[in-house]
């Protein structure tokens, strides 16, 4: 299981400076089926400079385990951000 590309990533206006939340279309690819479907994460910075990355919302009626599901997420979403392809 891969996670293909994010599309369609859009910034959620917020008050708290040090929080983005984000939203986009996840593509994810296992096997020999690709699967699409909305989500939302958000990227932390807390006061040492360090980033932490959640996932919102991950629909529960996959045809594939949420946990490796999210992991990969988070990674895809860690290297757009150290390359800095976020909005």
């Amino acid at each position: 299981m891969r996670v293909a590309e994010l599309k369609s990533i859009s910034k959620a206006e917020g008050y708290i400076y040090y929080i983005n939340r984000y939203k986009a279309t996840a593509v994810i690819e296992f096997l020999s089926k690709q699967l699409t479907f909305p989500c939302s994460f958000s990227v932390e910075i807390n006061p040492l400079g360090m980033r932490s990355i959640s996932v919102d919302e991950v629909p529960q009626d996959l045809a594939y385990p949420i946990l490796p599901v999210k992991k990969a997420l988070k990674e895809y979403i860690t290297e757009l951000d150290k390359k800095n392809q976020l909005p």
